[in-house]
């Protein structure tokens, strides 16, 4: 014997037959990962973790209606056409300048001359030494001596019909040069406090 080896007759190497096998194992593999995945909720298409806080069911707010959430300070609007907005309760003006004022919703106020949103009566108001100033339901500034729409923070309605505010996502008018003198920007803000 000189140490070559010799193939065993009749049985021949099939390149063809390896990569069949291995295409194979590779669709299991990917099937098995895809299988846990959706049994433990994981993946694009899983359910987020909360990021603020669940206001209720999507349900238990009526279109056209404003609830307040005070530990959080922030107004939670159900617009008639479905879409829900989420309010911070202090202006623009009162977090530039330090101030303490707090937003309210007044049922009977108006807004001006600014165009109301059918199906919603009301707006919020700021009444803070001496002067006043009035926002729209959905937070859109109309009149008074504050400025820029009220801080918004995101919204979104998840699989099982809750309403979740995102408190992470919060977007701001601030003044770009002086406090409170135009021109104003509105971006991105940290936590609301």
């Amino acid at each position: 014997m000189t140490g070559d080896m010799v193939p065993a007759p009749g049985r021949r190497f099939n390149v063809s037959g390896c990569l069949v096998r291995a295409g194979v194992a590779i669709i299991v593999l990917v099937g098995v990962v895809v299988a846990i995945g959706t049994i433990f909720n994981e993946g694009d298409n899983a359910d987020q973790p909360v990021q603020g806080f669940v206001a209720g069911t999507a349900a238990a707010l009526p279109p056209g209606s404003v609830n307040y959430f005070e530990q959080e300070h922030i107004f939670l609007t159900h617009l008639p056409n479905g879409q829900f907005v989420a309010l911070y309760d202090r202006s623009s003006r009162q977090q530039e300048l330090n101030g303490t004022c707090r937003i309210r919703y007044d049922e009977t106020s108006g807004i001006g001359t600014l165009a109301p949103i059918p199906g919603t009566i009301g707006a919020f108001v700021e009444e803070c030494n001496n002067a006043r100033a009035v926002w729209r339901v959905d937070g859109k500034f109309s009149f008074g001596s504050s400025y820029g729409d009220l801080d918004r923070f995101g919204v979104r309605t998840d699989a099982q019909g809750r309403v979740i505010v995102d408190t992470a996502s919060r977007t701001c008018t601030r003044s770009r040069g002086v406090v409170g003198i135009a021109p104003f920007d509105v971006r991105r803000c940290g936590k609301p406090n």
